[in-house]
């Protein structure tokens, strides 16, 4: 993923940070204004096409407006969304880290002789996605990383995939593994 990209991501990250620190708890006020979904909103718009991957699933729907004040939603979905998209950034970007380090976190592998071994990994999907320049091969990339999205991963459509992967090409191959041992499956 090209630097200015990933800074524009990281940007979008800390506006939506920011946000979810003005929404008042619960406890202090139940509802949250028109105005602030609406930015969010707009925020997972620009997300989702500087990033190319879909955001939408994060959006504070129409639905959740208020009925009796038709500018209003409930403090509690919206915080609920607003986290959860934080919570993918980090994870998928490494944002967010206490000490600082924006790079993906360390994968140890441990050999019969007990030798610690530390990958620093410090692409993702999309950044393979972006350097394919196959079609076949970026419409594989989405699937495993649809795929690995899920709650409910399904192995045997993630190892097909991965078996076409390896026939495609095996430099993609050995550069999708570390992603994937990163996921924990």
């Amino acid at each position: 993923m090209a630097e200015i990209q990933l800074a524009r991501i990281k940007s979008i990250y800390g506006d939506i940070k920011g946000l979810l620190s003005q929404i008042p708890t619960v406890e202090i006020q139940k509802f949250v204004k028109d105005f602030t979904v609406r930015t969010f909103n707009d925020a997972l718009d620009e997300l989702t096409r500087i990033s190319n991957t879909d955001y939408s699933r994060y959006k504070v729907p129409e639905s959740e407006r208020n009925r009796t004040w038709p500018d209003k939603f409930e403090s509690v979905v919206v915080r609920a969304q607003v986290g959860r998209v934080i919570s993918r950034l980090e994870e998928e970007f490494g944002f967010g880290r206490e000490n600082g380090d924006q790079q993906s976190p360390n994968i140890v592998i441990f050999n019969k002789n007990q030798n610690e071994i530390s990958l620093q990994i410090n692409y993702t999907i999309n950044d393979l996605i972006d350097k394919t320049t196959d079609e076949e091969g970026k419409v594989k990339l989405r699937e495993l990383k649809d795929e690995l999205e899920k709650s409910d991963k399904n192995w045997e459509r993630i190892k097909t995939v991965l078996i076409w992967i390896l026939n495609f090409s095996k430099d993609l191959f050995l550069e999708i593994i570390p992603i994937i041992l990163q996921k924990k499956l």
